[in-house]
Order: C-alpha cells, then structure tokens, then sequence
C-alpha cells in the first residue's frame, strides 16, 4: 500500500470518529433550545415521544428514556441492544455535560429485579422466577444456558424466548448482557446448577471475577505470554507468532477501554523488525499515557511477512492521531493503521 493509502486509512477511521462527535453535539444543541418545553410535558410518555424525535434527526440509531418525571427525571441513551450503536451512545453521554444539568446515564442500567418482576406480551406473562439460568464460563467468557421452569407451548415458544431476552437486558443491564456474555442458548431442560433470573447478576459477576477481570490498571512489569500458530496450507492458517499482555485482562470490558488501535508493518528483515519494535514502544508509551490505555497484543505473521501491534484505548482520537504520525514516520515499513470499536476485545480472546 502507498503511502497515500495508508493515509486514507487512518483518514476514513478518524471521519468516523468525529462523525459521532459532531451528532451528538448538534443533538445537544438542538436539546438546549428544546428542554424548558419538553420538562413542561405532562408525562413521560410524551416527553419520551418528542425526545426521540429530536434525537434521531442526529442519532437515529439510538434512543433516549426518562427515568423519572418530565421536569428533572434523568436522561438514559440505549443503543437497544445493538453493539454497532454503543459508540454513538457513548459520545452522547461524553458531551452531555456541556448542555444539560441533568443526570445522563449510558445505557440501560440494571433495575435490581425482585421476584415479582414480570412483562407481559402477546398473551404471554413471565416472572424472572419462571427462568432460570445457568452461568458458566466457556472460551473467556461467561456463557448462559436459559430454560423455562414451566415450558411454553409451541405457538408460545418464540415470544416466551423473546421476553425472556428482553427481561435478561433489563435484570443484567445493557453493557453486561451485551459485552459480558459471550454466548446464550436456550435448552429444554433445566441444568441442575441454574439459578431464577434475577439472581443471575451476582453469578455473572462471580464467573467474571474469576476471570480475572477487576477493571484496575496493571501494576509495571507487566506480564506477556507467547503463543505459537504452525502454518497449514489446505486449512488457510498462516505461520503466526502472539505475544499477549497477560495483564492486561482486567481491563477488558471495562467501558472506558472498547476501542482498538492497531498498526500493521511489513517486516523484511532485521532492520525492519528493530523499526517495528521501535513503532510499537512509542505506541505503548502513548497508549499508556495516564492511563487511558494498554498494549494488549502482537501478532507477527511469518507466512506473509507482517506485523501487527494492537493497543485498547478509552481515547481512540488521540491515539489514532499517534498512529498517524507513526505511518508517516515510518513510512519505510508501509505502516497501516485501523481502529475498531471492539469492547469485549475479540482481538485478545483466543
């Protein structure tokens, strides 16, 4: 790639980034104009209506509730589920600050379920009693097997499994039962160790602490693991070499760390590789600054002669902008630089 290109790269990511930006500070301004009418509102199902009008003229992938009355109840933006939206949200609640006082929450919080929470839909009532749930971990990461303590019908089956998806949402909260579960399945037996709905957060919550993930920033003298990859032609699996931060796993799915920088060199020998290693510590220095990010992972491909350093960041903007100046510098090793927005950290999992 030219050296053009690679500038385009880190261009269309960037683009990207200040898109969401500039939305949500034309969504705030609009709100400004607009708040003293909307607290005037005489319920919520009105003030949440026109809310939302104003926001999908900027946002409109996203939605705003109140949780609260019209006059000073707190704003709560959602992505509804959709991991594709929760950038989005999180430059909402950013900027919030700047024109409103009041509370702004990012996503849907946990609603601390007791027994006695129920939704109804299409003729079907659950309780979080009626499911239960098993929570294990599987791969890295907490995995639910949910059945119904009194199985539905067959003409029920799809709305029972709907709702139930629904009042997981609610019971977990948006973040964790997004970014915090890793696969959910529905089973027609009840497995022995499952546990009501409602107290499905507390297991949760156990299973990702035995992960090792308390969201503190590792101490210095951090600790890296080496794995190894054999190429196989007829399974399309390249050489690879993977040094991990091993400490840096209790920072994933922590908010605040979701994006992902990486840049990829092509390595053609010594000299190159020590170029490599020289892009990667001022990387690392610059993901480290205050804290704000980690070098998570290296990936050196043999087969096709590259090498990518990846690094999680709550500032994905200024990082981004590190990396910019690195492509420029190095510009011997056809640099490219990415930024994904990755809160679970697909890219470290393996």
């Amino acid at each position: 790639m030219s050296t053009s290109g690679q500038n385009e790269t880190v261009r269309s990511r960037s683009v990207r980034l200040e898109e969401l930006s500039a939305n949500a500070r034309r969504f705030w301004a609009d709100w400004q104009q607009q708040e003293a009418r909307l607290a005037a509102l005489p319920d919520a199902v009105a003030f949440v209506t026109e809310a939302n009008e104003l926001l999908h003229r900027h946002c409109p992938d996203v939605v705003v509730e109140l949780d609260g009355q019209p006059a000073d109840g707190a704003l709560v933006f959602s992505a509804n589920g959709m991991l594709s939206s929760f950038p989005q949200v999180l430059s909402l609640t950013a900027t919030a600050a700047e024109a409103t006082q009041r509370s702004v929450l990012c996503f849907r919080q946990r609603v601390g379920a007791s027994e006695q929470f129920a939704i109804h839909m299409n003729g079907v009532d659950l309780q979080v009693s009626d499911i239960l749930v098993r929570c294990e971990e599987w791969q890295g990461m907490p995995a639910l097997e949910m059945a119904f303590a009194a199985p539905p019908s067959a003409e029920r089956k799809e709305t029972a499994q709907h709702l139930a998806i629904i009042m997981l949402d609610h019971v977990l909260g948006e973040w964790d039962s997004v970014v915090k579960v890793g696969t959910l399945d529905f089973v027609e037996t009840v497995p022995s160790d499952a546990v009501p709905l409602h107290r499905l957060p507390e297991k949760l919550d156990a299973v990702w602490k035995a992960l090792g993930r308390d969201a503190l920033y590792p101490e210095p003298e951090w600790e890296f693991a080496a794995y190894q990859c054999d190429e196989d032609e007829e399974a399309g699996r390249d050489a690879l070499v993977l040094l991990r931060n091993e400490s840096a796993n209790g920072l994933l799915g922590r908010a605040d760390m979701g994006w992902v920088v990486s840049v990829r060199c092509e390595i053609d020998g010594e000299e190159a590789l020590a170029a490599a290693y020289q892009l990667q510590d001022e990387l690392d220095a610059e993901a480290g600054h205050r804290q704000q990010g980690i070098i998570t992972l290296s990936v050196t491909n043999l087969t096709r002669g590259e090498r990518t350093v990846f690094a999680a960041t709550g500032e994905p903007e200024r990082l981004m902008e590190k990396a910019r100046e690195l492509c420029q510098r190095f510009a011997q090793l056809k640099p490219q630089a990415d930024c994904e927005y990755d809160p679970n950290w697909r890219h470290y999992r393996f």
